[in-house]
């Protein structure tokens, strides 16, 4: 780890307000990208980034220097992003535990994805317009890389459900960026 982050987590945890404002700056760029894709709106995820920060400080006693910085950052983020979503949404709404599993035909959706030409701006767009439980699950497996276990886990919903989720997720985004 990096001497200066070192310096930032020590000074943190004095409580300088002028190592909380570096930290900060130095992590915003990496914190607010994840809360955006889970959370889904701009001003929602300046919120969850924001709360992400104050877990972070109230918390960073907990942090052993043994374990990566950036990886403790990115699951605070990514549970606070969670519990945006939860709040916003009624319990039986976010992610149903007993949800069929879909049939999946690999084949037609890798044709569709190939067909469609896509910018950051447009997958942005559309993932914002995929349902709450669908996108949790999309953002944490595509971009944060869980797995299904750990989704499961962090969700505290079965396994079928969370690849349920995805599936569905998937196959939205996909028919959204066809049809944009």
């Amino acid at each position: 780890m990096e001497d200066s982050v070192q310096e930032l987590i020590a000074g943190c945890r004095k409580r300088h307000r002028q190592s909380q404002l570096a930290m900060y700056r130095r992590f915003a760029p990496l914190v607010y990208p994840i809360c955006l894709r889970i959370v889904g709106h701009s001003e929602e995820a300046e919120e969850a980034m924001q709360d992400t920060f104050l877990k972070l400080f109230e918390k960073l006693d907990q942090y052993h220097d043994e374990l990566c910085f950036e990886a403790w950052i990115r699951r605070i983020a990514v549970r606070t992003a969670i519990d945006y979503v939860r709040r916003r949404l009624p319990e039986e709404e976010l992610i149903e535990e007993t949800l069929p599993d879909v049939p999946d035909d690999e084949e037609e959706i890798r044709e569709q994805e190939e067909q469609t030409l896509l910018t950051v701006a447009s997958v942005r767009n559309a993932l914002e317009k995929v349902p709450a439980q669908a996108r949790v699950v999309l953002s944490l497996y595509l971009f944060e890389g869980y797995d299904m276990e750990e989704i499961s886990q962090i969700l505290k919903i079965q396994p079928s459900s969370v690849r349920s989720q995805y599936l569905r997720g998937k196959r939205r985004l996909i028919e959204l960026l066809q049809n944009r």
